[in-house]
């Protein structure tokens, strides 16, 4: 897996490099520069003809645009820089970089020192924009000549390139701090920062590059970091070859605790996720008014109903069946359409510490818990739970508004004080460990906010436990998945057309393209 980086872990694999590696940043500086000219070059097969225009702050980021520049000018490319400090003002690798620059003959121009209708100019002469104005380096929102500078950048209509981080955006939460830099292309430098991953940040990177500028493994192991994002290459191992000799029991066997009345669809599609994603056998338990609808939609899946209260939701009676349901099953999952009925969420509080096998929480199971709080501490490491952040917001009893702003911290906090697993789903669903290490799903889109979704990622999930996966390493591959299936109906179909039912469709081929 790839490994993601805050502002604060890159700045401390910087310095290893130079105290263990003797590598000082001015050459990291220039293996920077010369990374970016190379996936220019890539992106551009005439870059000779193009003229381009460098806007540069004061540190790294402001010298990382300045040897570019300079690496520019070498291959006799028209390049322009500008300055939004004073260069007597510039200090450090920036101010040595901004020296060679004007020795080699660039034009250097100090933005204090022209008038708008001069930048105007110099925007409607260039064909390429490169934003080195802040990188990680921003804490607070641009104002001033910084402010004025992001806007002609979007206002150009040229094609722009945001060195490492596009300016504006906080490097680690993914927000956007107020005016900020739109690019075409963004390159990130060395290491994926969380925010290039991250929404609302991660929606406006357009094409995301990562560009090495040769830091040593070992200065980026030293900082031991925790935080992921999924690649393909990384499912493959989990998913071994099948056996000719074996039989449905190899694969084996999901319960499905779900429903009520008016919701038996979302037990349904749980149910048939889970036997698309490969488990050998399902069992949906439901309250006995559903069973009916349900004796016969799935074919495959087996049903067993269990008493339910006046208004159709699991009764407190109906413990002592789901619990002998539950025994010899690889893995249950609870909570799609159970509805927040009071003596459900009862129910739940006796039944799931009673169960053996892990499990897999959604929906009405992730509220069912907000209700016992106490609960979620017997549960056991093994545990899965698949919230939406208003749903974990109930949990954590925090305003949801906050949870967006920091979720990596909030879910790996959680996960590790209380032991289990848990997937915060949404744009880049978020999945902790108890562990503390943390994984950012990358798969997925707008369609996927859809009635019915949800339900489909436990079924894969709790299918993926029952062949065999860890908790942690289901998790994973079941939101790729998951996203994967999504992302595959609307490169063929549509985002806006998107239904839960198309997901159970374009599964196999999500998995048949892991599996090859």
């Amino acid at each position: 897996m790839k490994k993601v980086s805050t502002a604060k872990e890159m700045k401390e694999i910087d310095t290893r490099v130079l105290i263990d590696h003797g590598i000082p940043s001015l050459e990291l500086m220039e293996n920077a520069g010369q990374g970016i000219v190379d996936a220019l070059t890539r992106r551009f097969h005439d870059l000779s003809t193009k003229q381009i225009l460098v806007f540069c702050g004061k540190g790294n980021n402001g010298g990382d645009g300045l040897v570019t520049a300079r690496l520019l000018s070498n291959t006799g490319i028209d390049v322009k820089v500008i300055l939004l400090e004073k260069q007597t003002d510039l200090k450090n690798d920036a101010a040595a970089n901004a020296d060679l620059a004007s020795k080699q003959g660039i034009r250097v121009i100090e933005l204090i020192k022209v008038s708008g209708h001069i930048l105007d100019y110099h925007l409607r002469s260039c064909d390429i924009i490169i934003d080195a104005l802040f990188g990680t380096g921003l804490t607070r929102p641009v104002s001033g000549d910084y402010e004025q500078a992001i806007e002609k950048i979007n206002q150009a209509g040229k094609f722009v390139i945001a060195v490492d981080l596009p300016s504006g955006v906080d490097s680690d939460t993914g927000q956007l701090m107020g005016p900020h830099v739109r690019p075409n292309l963004t390159l990130a430098l060395a290491l994926l920062k969380r925010s290039h991953l991250l929404y609302p940040a991660a929606g406006i990177m357009g094409v995301l590059k990562t560009v090495d500028i040769k830091i040593p493994p070992e200065a980026i192991n030293s900082q031991s970091l925790k935080v992921h994002v999924t690649e393909e290459a990384d499912l493959r191992p989990w998913f071994p070859k099948r056996s000719a000799d074996s039989h449905k029991g190899t694969y084996g066997h999901v319960l499905v605790i779900a429903g009520s009345k008016g919701k038996g669809g979302a037990a349904a599609l749980t149910a048939l996720a889970a036997l698309r994603t490969g488990c050998g056998l399902v069992t949906l338990a439901i309250p006995e008014s559903c069973q009916k609808a349900l004796e016969f939609c799935p074919l495959e899946v087996m049903t067993v109903s269990a008493s339910e209260t006046d208004s159709g939701s699991f009764a407190l009676s109906a413990k002592e069946t789901l619990l002998n349901n539950c025994k010899g099953k690889s893995v249950v999952a609870v909570g799609p359409g159970l509805s927040t009925e009071p003596e459900t969420a009862q129910l739940l509080n006796e039944l799931l510490p009673a169960i053996n096998c892990p499990l897999v929480i959604d929906a009405d199971g992730v509220n069912g818990l907000a209700k016992y709080p106490k609960l979620i501490s017997k549960l056991s490491s093994s545990t899965v739970l698949t919230p939406h952040p208003k749903e974990f917001s109930r949990i954590l009893g925090k305003d949801i508004s906050k949870i967006l702003e920091n979720r990596i911290e909030f879910v790996t906090k959680f996960a590790s004080e209380h032991s289990i697993n848990i997937v915060l789903k949404g744009a880049a669903s978020i999945i902790a460990q108890p562990n503390g290490t943390t994984t950012i799903n990358p798969t997925g889109n707008p369609g996927m906010a859809t009635a019915g979704s949800g339900d489909i990622l436990t079924g894969v999930i709790s299918s993926l436990i029952a062949q065999g996966l860890s908790s942690p390493k289901a998790t994973i591959a079941g939101a790729y998945l998951h996203g994967l299936a999504g992302d595959m109906f609307a490169q063929t179909e549509s985002e806006a057309s998107l239904i839960a039912g198309d997901l159970l469709r374009t599964l196999p081929e999500s998995i048949k393209r892991i599996l090859n």
